[in-house]
């Protein structure tokens, strides 16, 4: 199919002779007297590339390319001006504004030729990365996905037709644990499919949205208690013991019970998660000035500085190296309630495997 360019511009000889010019060249071109109806015909056809005139009546280029780099379906248009105006403010503006390059009339059908190909090879190259991405990230889901799923619901599964198949055979004991177990594997599934509904709703809010404001505003209390009772949400989820040290100062700090607890919750978990052996998780709380740190340690897979970039849905750091649970969307969480608050996670981790997360709230002071 031939590539499609849009071409903008209110002098007619200039619109009729490009046009021309392209359509010999093999491209399909399509026209528009102003801003207006080029706009108008983008919308309703979008093209490869977009050719725009910046002196024009009533819409002038600035202004489509305004309302072109504000159009999901468009944003990423490649957008060329043709201009007479070779002013250096007038370039860096139309830059600025997200232009792609400047054509100054009058130019050569060669220079003219060269500009659309060298953007629409780059645009190719960008489509291209992004699919790599894309396909990146659908195996990685997949991946993840089918091993946090399968895993509970081969344990649920798996104990269940013990105690149909031979519940005559377990004494209570045996019976009580393996009911445990269920209950476990199924909490633990619960668990991913809740999160998987949370962060793409966390990812789809915005200021304007009633939910923005649940999550944004709000304070709560800190302290021992609070995080006694989620370590024990954990435990049982996980049924097995977890062994903590708790050194928290009492505090309220500007942030919802909710997303307080969220945050523990993904924390300890992680911390469990990644702990090596019998070691146990410090939890630990304090004030300092107006702001309020929280921290939970731990030590087992060590965490790379380099990592906490890459912190995104279903992205799990050194899964070929090391046998994960999870399904990569704690600390995504975490960081996505953070960002509503403004408030910042810091991870450090020693090569022996020492790692620290670190969260500052901004205390409620009196």
């Amino acid at each position: 199919m031939a590539t499609q360019i849009l071409l903008i511009e209110d002098e007619i000889q200039i619109r009729e002779n490009v046009a021309t010019l392209l359509s010999l060249k093999g491209y399909e071109v399509s026209t528009a007297p102003d801003g207006r109806e080029g706009i108008s015909q983008a919308m309703v056809s979008p093209p490869d590339l977009i050719l725009c005139d910046i002196m024009m009546p009533e819409m002038d280029g600035y202004q489509v390319l305004d309302t072109i780099r504000n159009n999901r379906s468009l944003a990423t248009v490649p957008f060329i001006f043709l201009t007479a105006r070779t002013e250096e403010i007038d370039v860096r503006r139309g830059m600025v504004s997200g232009a792609d390059d400047y054509l100054t009339k009058p130019f050569t059908l060669d220079s003219l030729l060269r500009t659309i190909e060298s953007r629409l090879q780059r645009e190719a190259l960008r489509e291209a990365g992004l699919q790599a991405r894309l396909e990146e990230l659908r195996r990685s889901l997949t991946s993840v996905s089918t091993h946090e799923y399968n895993t509970p619901l081969s344990g649920i599964l798996g104990f269940t037709s013990l105690l149909l198949d031979h519940y005559q055979e377990f004494n209570e004991e045996d019976t009580l644990s393996m009911l445990s177990m269920i209950k476990a594997s199924a909490l633990r599934l619960k668990r991913s499919l809740d999160n998987l509904r949370f962060i793409e709703e966390l990812q789809q809010i915005n200021p304007t949205d009633s939910s923005f404001e649940f999550f944004t505003n709000g304070i709560s209390r800190i302290d021992a208690d609070v995080v006694k009772q989620q370590i024990a949400k954990v435990r049982e989820r996980k049924d097995e013991d977890i062994d903590c040290q708790i050194e928290v100062v009492s505090a309220v700090v500007d942030c919802s019970e909710t997303s307080v607890r969220i945050i523990l919750d993904e924390l300890i978990d992680n911390a469990c998660k990644f702990s090596k052996g019998a070691r146990s998780i410090r939890i630990s709380g304090w004030p300092e000035g107006i702001n309020y740190h929280l921290s939970i340690s731990n030590v087992g897979q060590p965490f790379k500085a380099e990592d906490i970039a890459r912190i995104a849905p279903y992205t799990q750091f050194d899964r070929k190296i090391y046998e994960q649970q999870g399904s990569g969307l704690g600390l995504s969480i975490v960081k996505k309630l953070l960002d509503f608050k403004k408030s910042t996670l810091t991870i450090q981790s020693t090569p022996e495997g020492e790692t620290s997360v670190t969260i500052i709230f901004q205390q409620v002071l009196n």
